[in-house]
């Protein structure tokens, strides 16, 4: 029998360990007293809690019901030195490989549904037989809404309208819990969401739209309801699927029984969440036959691969193969914290991850000294600390430049080869197993706005996870806690009153840019410096970056300007471009709420630079004129 991975306190600090190489942006706010059901921290000055402290037992922030996650990489990430100075590259140039078939996956922009939340069924059906909440009521651990796929189908308009061109769905199999990580058959797609002929006619929809779609596959355990471990239940050490579990001792109990007195392997020790044993031939053949199934069945065209890390590496690798078989195109994304380009690439076993690196990283440049622990967000290595522009330079380089070594020393087809190239890894910054971005951030739109614009202009499909382009906070609001079930409230239509109309706006501009902008999703990346006129330094809340080709052939460059500064402009800055002298520079989007460029500063001077005064918590994206 597999040895239940080891967890260790070193696992859950080793962000906030890595926390003493960077720069601490200055608070702006300050210190309030808090619990772990208010809202995100503010300090003034830094501060490091202690390692006990932070491995704490999750179980004490919430019910034994709600999904406690922990996560580790796949051995020890490389140590990459930060690449912080001005002109130096940290991603290479990712042109469009027609030899690659998941190349696609570089383009997409990717928008999350949690179908429980997301619409309900548009037909009218009358479903008070069911026993459901009413749509947008506080959302229970356990409790449905009703959402259905046949209301996700029938607001394709509204999430096009945000530039997205790929939707990533949580599971649809039939299950017992709302989120449906407890799959009682993942053959079959849940009556409650419209089942099979509601699911076909979704991606059908997307892909005649020329979307595409991800879906989410759970298969490092299934629910107590799951048909095999009713039999394991039923029919104990008789059971023809006795093995394809880890029971302890007989008779095995999965009902009226405590959390930790379990008598087999659960996922942390969760009675309705009974793992599956992977040394089992049958297991392996039966999950290996699901990922066949729904590419070949209903034509989807990716897998993100949930808590994957306690399945053997090599399984995913042939788990992969079997896909591909079925669709060569299709790419399988691993949830992965951390850092782990070993996990990527052809010589690795998915072919993308979700970069919540991305998300720590720019959450703490933008937050106006917001800090988040594990407590605050989710467990794991999911943690925010205030960084100012040098500290974000050298954890980002820090993040791309692991993947950016291994794709370059693996050219020969090895790890990272066509892969686990930056521009692979899905970057995000909330998700339904986080808080929502607006409650980390306190509110603050403009914070938030700056957020979705540097993941627009960051190598790697942007995800975006719904009710985000509205400026959802959570159901408590910004004093209540911030986690799950909180998270996961109903998408409002029922309340468009209430949407953020300027997010909403800048959602969609953003994702137009990025989809009409070829150096944004397949340019490399490197710093640029930028310095106060009057001062000649840098500015600690500013962060200029080039999405820049080699070949002139490829495209043409832009330049990403993020001035996270609160209360007051930048002042008159100067920026070498890279574009080279005497070059007319045109504004894609300029976040700001005062026109800081003049006609003089759009044109670059004898030595490629502008001068531009950026407002507060803004962002501007420039390329050179045409025409």
């Amino acid at each position: 029998r597999r040895a239940r991975s080891a967890r260790t306190p070193e696992m859950i600090v080793s962000a906030a360990a890595s926390a003493a190489r960077l720069h601490v942006a200055p608070r702006s706010r300050p210190t309030r007293a808090r619990t772990t059901t208010t809202g995100p921290r503010t300090t003034r000055a830094r501060r490091r809690a202690p390692a006990k402290n932070l491995a704490r037992d999750v179980s004490r922030f919430s019910s034994s019901e709600t999904e406690e996650r922990k996560y580790s990489s796949y051995g020890d990430a490389p140590d990459v030195e930060p690449i912080t100075r001005a002109n130096q590259t940290v991603v290479t140039p990712s042109p469009t490989d027609p030899n690659c078939a998941s190349d696609w996956w570089k383009d997409a922009v990717v928008y999350q549904i949690f179908p429980d939340r997301f619409a309900p069924d548009p037909s009218g059906e009358d479903k008070s037989w069911m026993n459901l909440d009413a749509w947008g009521a506080p959302p229970q651990i356990r409790s449905f809404q009703g959402g259905h796929l046949r209301g996700i189908t029938q607001n394709l308009d509204h999430i096009q309208s945000l530039g997205v061109n790929c939707l990533y769905l949580t599971p649809v199999f039939l299950s017992t819990a709302n989120h449906r990580y407890h799959p009682s058959d993942f053959l079959k797609v849940d009556p409650m969401l419209g089942g099979e002929d509601a699911f076909r006619e979704l991606v059908d929809e997307c892909h005649a739209r020329g979307m595409r779609f991800v879906l989410d596959g759970v298969f490092n355990h299934t629910g107590r309801g799951h048909w095999a471990f009713t039999s394991l239940l039923d029919a104990q050490e008789q059971s023809p699927y006795r093995d394809w579990f880890l029971p302890k001792s007989f008779p095995v109990r999965a009902y009226d029984v405590e959390r930790y007195h379990v008598n087999y392997e659960c996922w942390w020790d969760l009675p309705d969440l009974p793992k599956l044993n992977f040394d089992n031939a049958g297991v392996r053949q039966h999950v290996l036959d699901i990922g066949r199934y729904w590419v070949k069945e209903f034509n989807i065209d990716g897998w993100r691969l949930d808590y994957p890390i306690e399945i053997p590496p090599a399984f995913w690798k042939e788990y992969r193969a079997v896909c591909r078989e079925e669709a060569p195109h299709v790419v399988t994304v691993g949830e992965l914290f951390g850092i782990n380009p070993q996990a990527v690439g052809e010589g690795g076993h998915f072919d993308s991850l979700m970069n919540y690196s991305f998300g720590t990283c720019a959450l703490g440049f933008v937050g106006g000294g917001v800090e988040l622990r594990q407590d605050d967000a989710i467990g794991g290595d999911y943690q925010v600390i205030p960084l100012d522009a040098d500290g974000f330079r050298a954890e980002y380089s820090r993040v791309c430049g692991a993947y950016q070594s291994a794709h370059a020393d693996s050219r020969d087809g090895g790890l990272g080869f066509g892969s686990a190239h930056p521009s692979m890894l899905m970057n995000l910054f909330d998700s339904h197993d986080t808080a929502r971005a607006m409650w980390m951030l306190g509110g603050d739109g403009k914070a938030l706005r700056l957020l979705i614009l540097m993941m627009a202009c960051a190598p790697g499909p942007p995800m975006m996870y719904q009710g985000t382009e509205v400026g959802q906070i959570g159901a408590l609001g910004l004093e209540g806690s911030g986690r799950d079930p909180h998270n996961r409230e109903a998408f409002p239509w029922h309340k468009k009153d209430e949407w953020d109309a300027e997010t909403l706006s800048f959602v969609r501009a953003t994702g137009r840019m990025r989809n009409d902008t070829y150096a944004l999703r397949r340019g490399g990346l490197r710093w640029r410096d930028a310095r106060g006129v009057a001062s000649g330094d840098p500015n600690p809340a500013l962060i200029v970056w080039e999405r820049f080709f080699d070949d002139a052939t490829d495209g043409d460059d832009a330049l990403c300007v993020f001035h996270a500064g609160r209360g007051n402009p930048s002042g008159p800055t100067t920026v070498d471009t890279g574009f080279g002298p005497c070059v007319k520079l045109f504004a894609l989007i300029h976040s700001g709420e005062r026109a800081a460029l003049g006609e003089d500063a759009l044109v670059t001077d004898a030595d490629g630079r502008i001068t531009i005064d950026m407002d507060a918590q803004s962002g501007l994206v420039l390329v050179p004129a045409r025409g």
